[in-house]
């Protein structure tokens, strides 16, 4: 019986594990400063390998940036779907913030950084819009699940809802990364509460 791998199968293991440690080296020397040539020596692979699954440094991002969003998006699931009320929600989707920039600092500095970067470009900004937009959207369907569950509605529409949390969030981490001593847990938790019960309806 045949254990090996298909061609396809080797082809998926090899493009995961680029992106897993382009993450990392993302994370460490910056989008500009890491190459293309170390994540493939750190993930065991030729530059050859990258440029078969990657047409270049930004596309192996934006594959970094789906599986970010693909993460976040089941934390957040789980996360909102399991409050016993509206404020339990609320609050703990701002102390998974705090909690993912304690473990992962360097995430938000990298994200500006390419953000930055893809504004000047426009093919790459709007790949990069897509792949926010389609994240935004599944965020507003937990939203509009939540406020089902919790017979209320939004003063806003919910993709803007969500929209505006993100903004709020990784602005206060953002401002973190210069000062750590800014915006502590409790703080970030009762401005992201305030601001989702500003717009809740009941």
């Amino acid at each position: 019986m045949r254990t090996g791998l298909t061609q396809s199968q080797r082809k998926e293991r090899t493009r995961l594990s680029l992106v897993e440690t382009a993450r990392r080296a993302f994370g460490e020397r910056g989008f500009h400063g890491a190459s293309l040539e170390e994540i493939a020596d750190a993930a065991g692979y030729s530059k050859g390998a990258v440029y078969s699954n990657f047409a270049n440094k930004a596309e192996l991002f934006l594959a970094v940036l789906d599986a970010h969003f693909a993460e976040r998006a089941r934390a957040y699931a789980e996360l909102v779907l399991d409050g016993r009320s509206l404020e339990d929600s609320y609050r703990a989707v701002a102390r998974f913030r705090f909690e993912a920039e304690t473990r992962e600092p360097e995430w938000e500095p990298l994200l500006l950084e390419f953000w930055t970067h893809a504004a000047r470009d426009d093919e790459l900004r709007e790949a990069l819009s897509e792949r926010r937009e389609r994240f935004l959207d599944l965020i507003a369907g937990l939203i509009e699940e939540l406020a089902v569950r919790h017979g209320v509605t939004y003063t806003i529409p919910v993709r803007e809802v969500a929209r505006g949390s993100a903004a709020l969030l990784r602005g206060l981490v953002i401002e973190r990364a210069l000062d750590p001593s800014a915006s502590p847990p409790s703080q970030l938790e009762e401005m992201h509460a305030a601001y989702m019960n500003g717009l809740t309806r009941r």
